[in-house]
């Protein structure tokens, strides 16, 4: 198989002009830098959450079959050069914008609540909004709807579909997630054109990389969350002084290297990735 894309935790390869091959590494990144130390089973937990969410979401989507545990085929897709992020809280990088009264890059329904409300970090937004930002391996930034059209990165039809479908599916996982006593702060998705058809069909994956779940019973406006994903590194990261590191070394359009992990750190994130696979998907993780 002939490597198409090494991503920061994804590798892609070639089956065929028709099927890629997803393999889900054990790779983990932070700040857009990738760590030197592996998570054990973090490529098995979201080869295994992406099937579940696959089936679960019930829309059309680019999932082929299972070949291995930690790798799947999936049509090859044209790729929409979007990230469809859907935000349900204040948090992130919205937040940042908010503070630094960034209105240019809010989306403009948020505006006026933005404008003439106090949020506190983590608050309940008054609805879910469409928050979509460029697609890059190094760094994302938000695009707005005349941006995108502009650009020449979709149609206006288009971007309507992406937006319903992806406030759709935000709901439906929503409901999925609240079961197990999770609240779904914002989610990722990305889209892609059937070859033959045209269709727009869900594709990547979804999993801890790309959603931000806070346990309910836990959850406090105004403070910053404890999320079932990767917010453990960096936690870790920011008491390293090591986002301070790597905004120096983004002034020369460098990036530093990553400092060694330790292994009860390594350990605590692939707890913490077994434990919300299995109280989403209420299934015991098989490590073999």
């Amino acid at each position: 198989m002939r490597l198409v894309k090494r991503g920061k935790v994804k590798d892609i390869y070639e089956a065929n002009d028709e099927f890629l091959i997803f393999h889900f590494t054990d790779r983990i990144s932070a700040f857009d830098v990738i760590m030197n130390e592996t998570i054990p089973f973090k490529g098995k937990v979201l080869c295994d959450f992406a099937l579940f969410w696959f089936s679960k979401l019930n829309i059309e989507n680019h999932f082929v079959k299972k070949i291995d545990v930690d790798k799947i085929m999936v049509k090859r897709l044209s790729m929409i050069p979007i990230e469809c992020i859907v935000r349900g809280y204040i948090y992130g990088s919205l937040y940042l914008r908010y503070l630094e009264k960034d209105y240019l890059n809010i989306p403009k329904e948020l505006l006026y609540y933005i404008k003439n409300k106090q949020f506190k970090v983590s608050s309940k937004l008054p609805f879910i909004v469409f928050d979509p930002s460029t697609k890059s391996e190094e760094h994302d930034y938000p695009i707005s709807e005349n941006q995108a059209l502009s650009n020449n990165l979709i149609k206006r039809d288009e971007f309507k579909q992406i937006k319903d479908l992806s406030l759709n599916l935000y709901n439906k996982m929503n409901e999925i997630t609240k079961i197990s006593n999770f609240i779904l702060a914002d989610v990722k998705f990305e889209f892609g054109k059937d070859l033959k058809t045209g269709n727009i069909l869900l594709a990547d994956s979804i999993g801890p990389d790309e959603c931000r779940l806070w346990n309910i019973d836990n959850y406090q406006e105004g403070n910053l969350q404890d999320s079932y994903d990767k917010q453990i590194l960096r936690d870790w990261l920011n008491k390293k002084g090591f986002t301070k590191i790597i905004k120096d070394f983004a002034k020369e359009g460098k990036k530093p290297n990553p400092p060694h992990l330790p292994n009860d750190l390594i350990n605590k994130i692939s707890n913490r990735y077994i434990e919300v696979y299995e109280k989403v998907t209420k299934m015991d993780f098989k490590k073999s």
